[in-house]
């Protein structure tokens, strides 16, 4: 089952690309959050990854207060900066707490068992989830702008939050993230020693940004896969603690 729905949020309706288990009975939710492209066909395919995997993904539309269902063409670069510039940490986790809000008109949906994961600006809000929200874990691809200001974009660095986290966290990284520097993952890294956190970091050798997503010029297959199932793994080890 696929299909869009509406919530309200705090800046006005926001669209949430849903795809659910066909199986019977409560599944776990994971909220996928959007590379700076928009809900497009890759962050549907996540979806449908999940959902195939068991789990109820939902996908809420960041840029809704621009126009609904806003995609980017990936070689657009010019067109993203002024829709990263015009969103604060408060309005991603509005729309964080939109959708969680929507759970409850899915009833088949575990409220126990939610998850988070984003890539690149998702990546980013999803790790501010779990500074804002409880849940049962967050996983953030190449989240950029946790530790530094970034120009022109609008969310800031939160890394004197990091203290806040409430749940485990896993990070992926490619070692050839311009945007990423190593000292950056080192004070994170030094973040979340500091607080006793639950966390686990992998940086994969050789990968650039945006190398989980298959439409991308900087593509690793390797690191990919690695990451998808490090991320199923880390996931069903929450759920289900004892497989530990």
């Amino acid at each position: 089952m696929e299909n869009y729905l509406t919530v309200q949020t705090p800046s006005g309706p926001m669209d949430v690309y849903v795809s659910a288990p066909s199986t019977k009975g409560k599944s776990p939710v994971v909220i996928v959050l959007q590379e700076a492209f928009g809900v497009n066909s890759h962050i549907k395919n996540i979806c449908k990854r999940f959902s195939a995997e068991g789990y109820i993904a939902l996908a809420p539309e960041l840029f809704h207060r621009h126009s609904k269902h806003l995609q980017v063409d990936y070689t657009d670069r010019s067109s993203i900066k002024p829709l990263m510039g015009s969103l604060t940490n408060e309005m991603l986790m509005e729309d964080v707490a939109a959708t969680l809000k929507l759970l409850k008109d899915l009833p088949s949906a575990d409220v126990s068992n939610v998850f988070t994961i984003g890539f690149c600006m998702g990546g980013f809000a999803s790790l501010l989830s779990s500074v804002n929200f409880k849940l049962n874990g967050s996983v953030s691809f190449y989240g950029a702008g946790v530790t530094r200001k970034r120009e022109g974009i609008g969310y800031t660095p939160f890394s004197n939050e990091l203290s806040k986290i409430q749940n485990p966290v896993l990070l992926f990284f490619g070692s050839h993230d311009a945007s990423i520097t190593a000292s950056d993952i080192d004070e994170i890294r030094n973040c979340l020693d500091e607080h006793n956190k639950d966390y686990e970091i992998e940086i994969f050798p050789g990968s650039d940004h945006g190398f989980f997503c298959d439409e991308r010029k900087t593509y690793d297959a390797s690191a990919a896969s690695r990451g998808w199932k490090k991320t199923l793994s880390w996931m069903q080890s929450l759920l289900h603690p004892k497989a530990k």
